[in-house]
C-alpha cells in the first residue's frame, strides 16, 4: 500500500512536470514562430513596424506577438504571411522542426503512462544514478552523507 501511495505521489508530480514541459514547449514554439517571421522579414528587407502598420496593429502589440508575449493570434500569423507572400505552413513547419531539434518529439499521455509502468516494474533499466550510488547502502545504515 505504501508503494502504491508513493507511486501515486510520483505519478502526480510527473503529471505536473509534463504539464510544465507542455507549457514550455508551446511557449518555445510561439517564440520560434516569431523568429521564423523575423528571419523572413530580414530576408525580404521589410520591417516589422511596417507590417504592423499595414495590418492595422499597434507596433508594440505586434512586437510582443513576435516575442510570444503573448503568442501571436493565428489570424495575425496568416495575415502577416499573406501580406509578405509567405506560405504560413512553411513558417509553422520550420518552427516545429526547430522545436523538435531543440526539445525532441512530444511524448503523449499513453507513452508517459507506459514509461511509468515500466519504471515501477524495473527501475534499474532506466539507469537512475541513485540506484547505482555506492554510498546508498552506507547512508541507509546511518553512515556519513545523511
Amino acid at each position: 500500500m505504501l508503494l502504491f501511495s508513493g507511486f501515486c505521489f510520483k505519478n502526480s508530480r510527473y503529471n505536473l512536470l509534463m504539464d510544465e514541459i507542455r507549457n514550455t514547449r508551446s511557449h518555445r514554439f510561439a517564440l520560434l514562430l516569431g523568429l521564423e517571421l523575423k528571419g523572413n522579414f530580414a530576408r525580404l528587407q521589410v520591417s516589422q513596424t511596417r507590417i504592423a502598420d499595414k495590418l492595422g496593429h499597434s507596433r508594440t502589440s505586434y512586437s510582443k506577438w513576435l516575442n510570444a508575449k503573448p503568442s501571436m493570434p493565428i489570424e495575425a500569423l496568416l495575415n502577416t504571411c499573406e501580406l509578405i507572400g509567405l506560405d504560413p505552413r512553411e513558417i509553422v513547419n520550420a518552427a516545429y522542426e526547430r522545436l523538435i531539434e531543440e526539445m525532441g518529439p512530444y511524448v503523449d499521455k499513453s507513452q508517459r503512462e507506459s514509461l511509468i509502468d515500466r519504471a515501477v516494474v524495473d527501475p534499474e533499466s532506466f539507469g537512475v544514478a541513485a540506484l547505482r550510488d555506492e554510498n546508498k547502502s552506507r547512508e541507509s545504515q546511518g553512515g556519513e552523507g545523511r
